[in-house]
């Protein structure tokens, strides 16, 4: 398995368990108190989290195979990274554009919010899933 392979995973895991547990918390606040909750601290906690965890993770990655760390990508790589990029964009942009349909409807500007922001997080899933696939389909 390749430092990009294991990078990828290590980042669907972070982006999964974050978006998931943000998720719940939003769905708990909306099944006890019947409203969507304000989306600052949302955004404020999913944001300093992920990213919190990403560096933790990636550091972590970098000191236990530091060799493979300082290694230069390679043009399948590039063009496996840029596949799937390209696939997550699609998503995000479906989401988006579905989440502005939402909006056109219901005129609530918070569900537009989280609806874009669950979007993001599938998008971004979908990337490195997009990415982990790609490298065992090319052997790399």
């Amino acid at each position: 398995m390749t430092y990009r392979e294991k990078s990828a995973w290590l980042m669907l895991l972070v982006t999964l368990m974050v978006g998931v547990y943000m998720a719940s918390e939003v769905l708990l606040t909306v099944l006890e108190q019947r409203h969507l909750p304000p989306v600052l601290p949302v955004f404020i906690t999913l944001t300093v989290t992920l990213i919190g965890l990403s560096i933790i993770a990636q550091i972590g990655l970098s000191v236990f195979h530091p060799d493979e760390a300082r290694q230069k990508s390679d043009e399948r790589v590039k063009g496996i990274a840029n596949r799937a990029q390209a696939i997550a964009g699609v998503v995000l942009s479906i989401g988006v554009a579905g989440a502005l349909v939402r909006f056109l409807f219901l005129s609530d500007g918070t569900v537009l919010f989280y609806t874009c922001l669950l979007s993001l997080v599938v998008a971004q899933s979908v990337e490195y899933a997009g990415q982990i696939i790609g490298f065992r389909n090319a052997g790399v």
